[in-house]
């Protein structure tokens, strides 16, 4: 990978981070308000017990060595009725006491509102997603790898969840190192800006040098895709890889990406092991020049070095703690970026996004002149057709001539670059595509079913289906003889995909799920290309006497089946003809 320059690394990385913190505060809202208080809150409360400790200390140690002071701590606790070094040190412990209850308080409202914000906040990203996917047009998503998605939704997403995580506890963290700093200040000026000025200095050169962590992190991400892509890969073709013995090469492609995937995780583990090493050694030599400096050349009091030794050693841990938090949050950062990334491609302009679906008026489907073409030149070139409501219209044609192009732009999956589609008279556009999609059911080759029982499949196109209706569907599929011998009937789980039916039995399972969708379209896309010609003819003289009956819209390779069609038409090279 090219080296990026210095200066655009750092660019990019401030802008990612920000990207993460601004999505982060959309969602949160006033409940990151509410958060931050409760963060600031709770470390101004550790602030106030540590101060706290300098009387405490001092009363303890003068009172030890026989000397008593009227400092300006023992002049306001005498105002209050402290008037003895033992009084003053019940009130000044009791105050501790009650500043700790409090902390302890606000630190665990802090944490459930923190960690409130933070699985709510991948819950909205993950549906954010999903939601982009499913919105998206379909010209956007057929051209995606699904492993590619697979991969952004599950791994990347779980790895937003860390870097979110790092990105809350970062904050809390600073937090705390901003009110010890101050605390500092206030108690050995000179010694608390020279430890500042190390923080600055510490924290620019981690900007400077997390530009390859960031490339790490993104390598990561290609490499997992990799996986997941490998292991669908593998998955689709193993009855064809077993056949031919060539399981093994998917494997060793497998092994060879978890190499890489491996050595990545080892050169950030490498950095992070680093990091800790120079902070040690920094924050050791600190601590001394604090003791020694602050003794040797301020004379500061045994209450305040003793303390201002405290400070510095309750901040060496959260420093450390946010270099650590911080890079692990650049290393997941790629995650975000991809996924935001994928949201971005999936959203195109983004024109008929969130536009309420309109079911067009009924009447007939017509395309004038309607163009579409796929990269490389294939599609379909100004189609003129009218399919009246009702029609039963077969579509035939070689593969590839651009059947299945047409049958997207009837269903509003594409619009047309040149012409138009209408139904009812009414444009196929914004919110009348996705309203027309209510009024549609799609059986496509594969039969395509989900990893769960017959009924749940059933449901999926109509919830609220009544079991006369299931059974009427079923029996018109030609399913109820299937169901029936099945021995758990509609809860019979049919497998991934529907395996576990033969490729017949899922084409009329699926067949019944569209016609309990009761839709106005119906698609037949090869759908019944894997039932025998009887059976398939028996099930075609059925659809065609449906009074009323849907629009149907069949393509078939098959002769004898585009026999029961009113009309048929062919695709041939783009071209449409009756």
């Amino acid at each position: 990978m090219a080296r990026r320059p210095r200066f655009s690394a750092v660019r990019e990385l401030v802008l990612a981070v920000a990207g993460v913190f601004a999505a982060f505060r959309d969602y949160a809202g006033w409940r990151g308000v509410r958060a931050g208080l409760l963060v600031a809150g709770g470390a101004a409360l550790e602030g106030a017990g540590l101060l706290l400790l300098v009387p405490i200390i001092g009363i303890v140690v003068e009172a030890s060595s026989g000397r008593i002071h009227a400092g300006f701590a023992s002049r306001a606790l005498r105002g209050v009725g402290a008037d003895t070094p033992t009084r003053q040190l019940i009130f000044l412990v009791a105050m501790f006491v009650l500043v700790s209850g409090v902390r302890a308080v606000t630190l665990y409202a802090r944490d459930m509102a923190l960690a409130t914000l933070q699985t709510g906040f991948i819950e909205a990203e993950r549906n954010r997603a999903m939601q982009s996917i499913a919105g998206a047009p379909w010209s956007r998503v057929a051209g995606l790898r699904h492993a590619r998605i697979i991969n952004l939704v599950t791994n990347e997403i779980s790895r937003l969840s860390t870097a979110s995580y790092f990105m809350v506890q970062g904050v809390v963290l600073s937090a705390m190192l901003v009110i010890q700093t101050v605390i500092a200040f206030s108690l050995a000026p000179g010694l608390a800006a020279f430890a500042a000025a190390l923080l600055v200095a510490g924290g620019v050169v981690f900007l400077v040098t997390q530009g390859r962590t960031r490339d790490l992190g993104r390598d990561v991400v290609n490499a997992a895709q990799s996986m997941m892509a490998n292991a669908a890969g593998l998955l689709a073709g193993l009855k064809t890889a077993a056949a031919q013995n060539a399981k093994h090469s998917f494997a060793a492609e497998f092994e060879s990406i978890q190499k890489e995937m491996r050595g990545r995780q080892l050169t950030f583990q490498r950095r992070q092991a680093r990091g800790r090493l120079t902070f040690a050694l920094v924050s050791s030599l600190l601590g001394a020049a604090v003791v020694l400096f602050g003794f040797g050349a301020m004379h500061a009091s045994a209450a305040i070095l003793i303390t201002l030794v405290l400070v510095f050693g309750r901040m060496s841990g959260p420093a450390m703690q946010l270099y650590q938090a911080a890079q692990q949050f650049v290393f997941a950062l790629p995650s975000f970026e991809a996924v935001r990334g994928l949201e971005a491609e999936l959203r195109g302009d983004g024109r008929d996004h969130d536009l309420p679906p309109i079911v067009p008026p009924l009447g007939p489907i017509e395309l004038t002149d309607a163009t579409y073409l796929h990269a490389g030149g294939r599609g379909v070139r100004n189609v003129t057709l009218t399919i009246p409501e009702g029609a039963f219209l077969g579509v035939a044609g070689p593969s590839g001539a651009g059947k299945t192009t047409l049958i997207d732009l009837i269903v509003g999956l594409l619009a047309p670059q040149s012409g138009s589609v209408t139904v009812g008279g009414a444009v196929l556009e914004g919110g009348l595509r996705s309203g027309w999609g209510n009024a549609i059911a799609y059986v496509s080759q594969e039969g395509f079913l989900f990893h769960d029982t017959i009924r749940r499949n059933l449901g999926w196109s109509n919830p609220d289906a009544s079991d006369a209706e299931i059974a009427a569907a079923l029996e018109l599929a030609g399913a109820a003889a299937i169901v029936a011998r099945l021995e758990h009937g509609l809860e019979t789980v049919v497998g991934e995909r529907g395996t576990l039916l033969s490729g017949g039995e899922r084409q009329r399972i699926g067949l019944t799920r569209a016609l309990l969708r009761k839709p106005r379209l119906l698609v037949l896309d090869e759908a019944a290309n894997a039932i025998d010609a009887p059976g398939e003819a028996a099930l075609l003289t059925r659809l065609a006497a449906l009074n009323p009956r849907p629009t149907i819209l069949m393509i078939s390779h098959r002769e004898e089946s585009l026999a029961w069609c009113d009309r048929i038409i062919r695709v041939a090279d783009g071209s449409v003809t009756e």
